[in-house]
């Protein structure tokens, strides 16, 4: 009992301590304490304190719903998604209609206790007029859980994108479950679902940054939030709630869905101009795993303009390092499947020319040589090039190389042959 006690302690202190930060005017928070942020593009990340312009709240006896304004702009990435980036976000979802009429879900809850775990919070984002409507159902009493599901029903059902950071595995799992539990019909959920977590993990991994949402914003935009409570504690803050009925308790949670749906936002316009390959927009990382998502989907001209912009946009030599070697490797694969075979030889021409070329690269420069030009001679050279990196190191040459280098050889044999002139008689 005392333990629990002190533990109650230490969050309610955790809570003062962020409400002060917030209030005291120097934008400095007491807790958390935020690491260090690397610089990204020619800027600094910088910390964010984002407030609604204004806030309405409906009480009722099982449940409260609270609607929070973001005007267009106030923070630089809240604007809607501009018709430009459509055809993007397309290519990696066929069934997308429009970029408009998206919902952005975040959930708070219990914990992580299997089908025990209900929701207490459920967080909608959605673009009305010039302003970003973010509506937040809260779960007053347990009891009333039916509610707030019926509520979730009519604003899920008939939307055609469903927006979400992990919601494939985490969120709309919940939901379902909590949907099953209660003996009620789960609502229609959008035949589009766009889980931003994924997107992330395509995005090319930088080794300075996670993948969490928060640190996603830190990657993409630059900001950081000020004084934002750390997720683990939010289940054990709605259980002081339930405790002492105390409402205050649960603002740094409210803020923080609200925050979450709102990065949602800001992420999804960020996304549809690295997914468009635009310069400004991203690194070079992020736009190397763009293309590679847009050649997965089978879009070969976003494919190749993501990779061409990721390698415009490298400091130094484009073709050095491991991301400007990954996206000149894949710029070639596009560029044969365009039938732009000269191209694709002078990509593959540059990796083999880095230093950090594989077997395969060589093998399809050598396809580029035989190709383009017919010069089977040159293929041969490649191809023994690669073999004699492998005999040099003590190695036995793979198959497939000596394979190779077998079928040219016999092809060059081939085209020496002199076949003699028919003379007249």
């Amino acid at each position: 009992m005392k333990d629990q006690k002190d533990v109650l302690g230490r969050l309610r202190d955790m809570i003062r301590d962020m409400e002060r930060a917030r209030g005291s005017g120097d934008g400095s928070p007491v807790f958390p304490q935020l690491p260090p942020v690397p610089r990204i593009g020619p800027g600094s990340c910088v910390l964010r304190d984002v407030s609604p312009a204004s806030v309405d709240t409906t009480e009722g006896e099982r449940l409260r719903i609270i609607q929070a304004a973001y005007p267009s702009g106030t923070v630089p990435e809240l604007l809607r998604i501009p018709a430009g980036v459509f055809q993007a976000f397309r290519s990696l979802e066929p069934d997308l209609e429009s970029v408009d009429g998206w919902l952005f879900l975040d959930i708070e809850t219990t914990g992580l206790a299997g089908a025990a775990t209900v929701a207490f919070l459920v967080g909608l984002g959605e673009w009305t007029g010039d302003s970003f409507q973010v509506t937040q159902l809260f779960l007053k009493d347990r009891s009333g859980e039916e509610f707030l599901l019926d509520e979730v029903a009519k604003r899920l059902s008939g939307r055609p994108v469903t927006v979400t950071f992990n919601g494939k595995a985490f969120d709309l799992p919940v939901l379902r479950g909590r949907f099953a539990m209660n003996g009620m019909r789960p609502p229609v959920f959008s035949r589009v679902h766009l889980d931003l977590l994924s997107l992330v993990r395509n995005m090319g991994r930088r080794p300075e940054y996670g993948q969490s949402l928060r640190e996603a914003i830190r990657r993409f935009t630059g900001a950081a939030r000020d004084g934002d409570i750390p997720g683990h504690l939010i289940p054990a803050l709605y259980f002081v709630y339930e405790r002492d009925g105390d409402a205050s308790v649960l603002e740094p949670v409210m803020r923080h869905n609200r925050l979450d749906v709102l990065d949602m936002a800001c992420l999804s316009w960020v996304f549809g101009h690295v997914l468009s390959g635009e310069l400004d927009a991203g690194d070079a990382a992020a736009l190397g795993g763009a293309g590679k998502l847009h050649l997965r989907k089978g879009n070969l001209s976003l494919a190749r303009r993501c990779l061409e912009t990721a390698l415009s946009d490298l400091p130094g030599e484009s073709g050095r390092g491991p991301a400007g070697v990954g996206s000149l490797r894949l710029l070639g694969h596009v560029l044969r499947k365009q039938g732009d075979w000269k191209a694709a030889r002078e990509a593959w021409e540059r990796v083999v020319c880095s230093g950090e070329a594989r077997d395969e690269d060589y093998l399809w420069l050598a396809r580029c040589y035989e190709v383009s030009s017919g010069d089977i001679q040159r293929s041969l050279e490649v191809v023994d090039r690669a073999v004699s990196l492998h005999e040099s190191l003590g190695h036995e040459p793979p198959p497939a190389l000596l394979g190779r280098k077998r079928r040219l050889g016999r092809l060059s044999s081939a085209a020496k042959r002199v076949i003699p002139p028919i003379l007249p008689s």
